[in-house]
């Protein structure tokens, strides 16, 4: 596969420009969130000179600028106890297919190892989100495929548009970051779609790239933090990310790849148990089908199963978190998708426990929940399905014992 000519290159980069910021017209529905004040709830932290860089006195930002993170006012972020374990669970009726949204904390059983556990914490789906919406800008997804066959960057960026457009409220917290080599905050926890809008915009702009996907590392940032740099500040250095596992309240990471990683730090079954022990469903959304679907006849069996592999590492990121994976073959899939994603969300049950078991080695342990819908104090497995992540990861106090 050969990179475009220049001007190819030129031409379908204002194509794509043009179809993006067509798509991210903002919606005058947010000029009501101006204004608003995310104080109480700190997401992210920051280096001291970016601290000092933004005390009183100093000039304020344009807001044409490439956003960078807000001031958090010296609050920590909030933490869980590492002794509750939170279970975030979907409910569907199998025979309906409808999400039930009125149960009761007393219809939930959970079972660690085997043992039943006292439901401790019980909240419904309603209230404000925290996301991290993921998305690869490797380099390589800009390649054309075909004519007939959009570049992965227009499919990726297409649908973090449509979440960004379908998702977002006032009071939600979504940051929008994206990876090749290297991971990059393009904007920071906001519930402001004008800045979500203006921060994909800048995104899909963003070609000084690497031909990289390094998936695992990203993964791993959103969840547990770690250092990253912003759009077009590089030269000012890393800064420091708090992860999705610290942070209180309903909280996702919206994956948008590919799905094949490249040269990650990290290896997959690392990542996997990051994933299973972080306590944040993942929604993972593969854009790689239509070209797999297009061009196996043609790819080699190591080429193939390289794909393969990529589809079922998405599964099972999403499986393990208690989340969903959704393949994509077309892009007039992506609406439906994010809504999906959206009704998913804002149906979760965050049940959790604190487990009887006080042993803390690292060892996995495995989780089921049961739903008694009509209270006649017998699980309703047959009539439901019930999503969950099925395992965590306990708290290790002898880590270093085992390097």
């Amino acid at each position: 596969m050969k990179p475009f000519t220049p001007v190819r290159m030129t031409a379908i980069s204002i194509l794509l420009a043009s179809l993006l910021v067509g798509s991210l017209i903002p919606n005058p529905v947010v000029s009501a969130q101006s204004g608003r004040q995310p104080t109480k709830k700190s997401v992210e932290k920051k280096t001291d000179a970016q601290k000092g860089a933004q005390k009183p006195g100093n000039p304020a930002q344009d807001p044409d600028e490439i956003p960078i993170p807000r001031d958090l006012q010296d609050q920590p972020p909030l933490k869980l106890s590492t002794q509750v374990v939170n279970v975030d669970v979907t409910v569907v009726d199998k025979k309906t297919r409808r999400l039930l949204t009125d149960l009761k904390k007393e219809s939930f059983t959970i079972y660690e190892d085997g043992v039943k556990q006292e439901v401790t914490n019980f909240a419904s789906g309603e209230g404000p989100m925290t996301v991290v919406l993921l998305i690869d800008n490797g380099f390589q997804n800009r390649y054309l495929q075909s004519w007939t066959t959009p570049a992965l960057a227009q499919e990726i960026f297409q649908s973090a548009a449509a979440f960004v457009q379908g998702f977002v409220k006032p009071e939600d917290f979504v940051a929008l970051v994206t990876f090749s080599m290297r991971i990059k905050v393009i904007q920071d926890f906001t519930g402001d779609r004008n800045k979500l809008y203006g921060a994909l915009v800048a995104a899909s702009r963003d070609t000084l790239n690497f031909s990289e996907s390094n998936i695992y590392d990203a993964l791993a940032f959103a969840l547990t933090g770690g250092k990253a740099i912003q759009l077009f500040e590089e030269e000012g250095g890393p800064s420091e990310y708090v992860g999705l596992e610290e942070i209180e309240g309903h909280t996702a990471v919206i994956l948008i790849t590919s799905g094949i990683d490249t040269f990650s730090r990290i290896t997959y079954d690392k990542a996997l148990k990051t994933v299973s022990g972080a306590g944040v469903p993942i929604f993972t959304v593969g854009v790689g089908n239509l070209f797999f679907k297009k061009y196996e006849h043609q790819m080699s069996g190591p080429q193939r199963l390289t794909y393969l592999m990529a589809f079922n590492q998405l599964k099972s990121f999403a499986e393990r978190s208690g989340g969903e994976y959704f393949p994509m073959t077309f892009e007039g899939e992506i609406p439906q998708i994010m809504r999906n994603i959206e009704v998913l969300l804002r149906n979760q049950y965050s049940v959790g426990y604190v487990p009887s078991n006080t042993r803390r080695e690292g060892k996995e342990r495995k989780i089921k929940v049961e739903i008694d819908i009509n209270g006649d104090g017998k699980p309703d497995t047959k009539q439901l399905e019930v999503n969950n992540r099925q395992r965590y990861i306990e708290p290790d106090d002898t880590p270093d014992s085992k390097d």
